[in-house]
């Protein structure tokens, strides 16, 4: 058994229990993160962690949120209110290059659980929040459309889609140890040629 931390508080043993969870999915998989794993990591027995989660699921499910809360809030919090639209999106696309080099294990995480959880409610809990991310990038298209920095006719959705679609390609190019031909450089030099489809003739 892992190491008593002391006593705890009931949030605080919760979220130690859920940052456990997060290590051993990132390094086992889901399919390797087990009841006695979790409980040997934390400290306490196999029976304690159903005093804090209902079933095995839920834990899963709850350490899916923070790991994806934590990939939107690094994104988000690229932004620079100050700039115009294109900009923060392209700071944002930069957070996400750095974010998926810095969290590799996280973000091989991220994608076996989109790609790979045969659950329908963990497959869930993370393309909620591309769907969340995507449609953060389409208002922000519109309101470049207002600021007269993206072209008035651009399909918003379609636009965020295809910024997303860079970043799930820059995740499997890593994935796959392709990230010294996919580089920093290619994979931003991408953004900027989609981007430059945007901006151009915004004013018209």
């Amino acid at each position: 058994m892992g190491v008593d931390n002391g006593r705890l508080s009931g949030p605080e043993r919760k979220q130690q229990i859920v940052q456990a969870t997060i290590s051993i999915m990132a390094e086992q998989g889901i399919p390797g993160t087990t009841t006695r794993r979790i409980a040997e990591k934390v400290g306490v027995s196999e029976p304690a962690l159903y005093k804090y989660f209902p079933s095995k699921k839920e834990l899963l499910l709850e350490a899916l949120e923070e790991v994806g809360n934590r990939f939107v809030i690094t994104l988000t919090g690229a932004i620079d209110e100050e700039d115009n639209v294109p900009d923060r999106i392209y700071a944002m696309s930069t957070a996400l290059y750095e974010f998926v080099m810095d969290h590799p294990e996280e973000s091989m995480l991220l994608f076996e659980t989109v790609t790979a959880a045969r659950d329908p409610e963990i497959r869930s809990a993370l393309s909620d929040k591309l769907i969340r991310y995507t449609g953060l990038l389409s208002g922000m298209f519109d309101a470049g459309k207002s600021e007269g920095t993206v072209r008035k006719d651009l399909d918003t959705t379609v636009a965020a889609w295809q910024i997303m679609s860079l970043g799930i390609t820059l995740v499997f190019a890593f994935l796959l140890g392709l990230s010294d031909i996919l580089t920093r450089e290619k994979a931003l030099l991408a953004v900027k040629e989609i981007l430059e489809n945007i901006v151009s003739n915004a004013s018209t």
